[in-house]
């Protein structure tokens, strides 16, 4: 039994590597980029990731990055 589903703990895992934003973790895992902002939402409610917005190309981006709690879960699941 896991403690999250396989989606966000890829999430997560994508997420070791360093900030991204959505449409990019949606491609390294396999997601939809349409389906892939639920679980982001999700994460961020639960205090598993931060959301911080920068300016690219005169558009805004959102990045996600781990959270300490988001690197404590992926501990206690045995990521490296």
């Amino acid at each position: 039994m896991s403690l999250i589903g396989e989606t966000k703990h890829n999430i997560l895992r994508e997420l070791k590597n360093g900030p991204a934003h959505g449409y990019a973790i949606a491609e390294e895992i396999g997601v939809s980029s349409g389906g892939i902002y639920t679980h982001l939402n999700e994460l961020e409610e639960e205090g598993m990731i931060a959301v911080t917005e920068q300016r690219e190309e005169g558009r805004k981006q959102k990045y996600y990055e781990l959270t300490e709690n988001g690197k404590l879960l992926l501990e206690a699941l045995g990521v490296d």
